[in-house]
């Protein structure tokens, strides 16, 4: 098991984030940039090797993300097509997701097995997602994923300030 953590806001460099361990040691580099309204991620490891990118859905016209991961998709967080109220869907091939994740509480599963979580935490640092990780080759995956619905959060914080 492995704990990892990203502050919510890194007001030093809005472009650079990092995701540490409890020690405060960094175990990646995230850089954000901007396509079209929609805010996605690259993540380095220590070596600069991409392991995850949060990337915008090739040919929908509604806001969705894809989490690529070894150029394969391993989620597509999309919105649904819904005139009353914003909402988006969580779609994976072998993945589930439970819990709330809207609120950045939530377990990532495999079948039966619980792979990660991720939880909202606040450390001596500031406000945190904390990551949990179960079984090591989830981990791209879950950070990515943390990554594609902070950033839908993002979109619907902006909707409801327009309202």
């Amino acid at each position: 098991m492995r704990q990892l953590f990203m502050l919510k806001e890194d007001y030093t460099n809005e472009n650079k984030r990092e995701i540490i361990t409890r020690e405060g040691d960094k175990v990646y580099t995230i850089e954000c940039f901007d396509d079209n309204g929609l805010a996605c991620y690259s993540v380095y490891n220590n070596k600069q090797e991409e392991v995850v990118r949060v990337e915008k859905h090739i040919g929908s016209t509604l806001p969705c993300l894809d989490v690529v991961v070894d150029e394969r998709i391993a989620f597509t967080v999309e919105q649904s097509e819904s005139i009353s109220k914003m909402s988006f869907q969580i779609t994976s091939d072998d993945l589930e997701v439970y819990d709330d994740w809207w609120s950045m509480d939530f377990d990532i599963m495999s079948g039966y097995r619980k792979v990660s979580k991720v939880r909202n935490r606040w450390t001596g640092l500031g406000d945190a997602y904390e990551i949990t990780v179960f079984e090591k080759s989830s981990e791209p995956e879950t950070i990515g994923l943390m990554l594609a619905l902070d950033s839908v959060k993002k979109i619907e914080a902006k909707v409801n300030i327009v309202k």
